[in-house]
């Protein structure tokens, strides 16, 4: 019932498939351990909703991100994340020491402390130099936060979604840049399973869903690797 009035609120049918998920695991806690004879979330059926597909940003729209950035840190994140194609978790994680400029590659531990290593290009570099050299020496993370020596998850999707709104562009966040760089090496002709261990996937069908292009060259190295 609480659902359904949620519904006529005008409440997204994908949160309420998660507020569902999230009641049936507790009224499923609670009747494991005896505290209620049954899960009343069993007899409610699956609430189905469509899954928006997040497209890879236009060559337009990274230039209008790139135009926004004011600030040396901003500048040289979104370069970070448009030639690395890192998770926000993993980006914030990484020390300047990390990157080695001589070899142009960062080693990044990803999920389930997987260790891999990507790469970096020469603009990427010199903005990330850059910003290092202008602001204060002692702190070790790659990128710091207004007033903090280490930027968190909430500050980069934070600093996007400023980034968004100056912008115009929609949909400003850490995966779409992790989308883009995978699409755009597809483009460019990369085997699928050299996108899979930059990105650290651990599943070919998971890289296949972030090269959202269509590419005939793309579709016949999956098939070929995934039959």
């Amino acid at each position: 019932s609480h659902l359904m009035s949620e519904r006529e609120r005008g409440i997204s049918e994908r949160t309420l498939a998660g507020d569902r998920h999230t009641y049936s695991s507790f009224f499923g806690w609670l009747h494991k351990e005896k505290m209620i004879q049954e899960n009343p979330c069993l007899n409610l059926g699956s609430i189905k909703y469509t899954k928006k597909v997040l497209f890879p940003f236009s060559s337009v729209e990274i230039e209008r991100i790139k135009e926004v950035c004011h600030t040396d840190r901003d500048k040289a994140m979104v370069s970070f994340l448009l030639s690395t194609g890192c998770r926000v978790s993993e980006v914030v994680s990484l020390d300047y020491e990390d990157i080695d400029f001589q070899e142009m590659e960062v080693k990044v531990l990803g999920k389930g402390n997987k260790e891999r290593i990507v790469f970096i290009d020469d603009i990427t570099a010199m903005l990330l130099k850059r910003y290092k050299k202008n602001r204060k020496p002692k702190i070790e993370a790659l990128f710091a936060g207004r007033g903090t020596e280490r930027m968190t998850t909430g500050g980069v999707r934070f600093a996007l979604k400023k980034i968004e709104q100056e912008s115009g562009v929609e949909n400003v966040h850490p995966h779409r840049f992790r989308r883009t760089f995978a699409t755009g090496l597809a483009r460019r002709g990369m085997n699928v399973q050299e996108i899979q261990k930059l990105l650290g996937h651990s599943s070919i069908d998971t890289t296949m869903t972030y090269v959202n292009v269509e590419n005939s060259g793309v579709q016949a190295s999956y098939k070929k690797f995934s039959a």
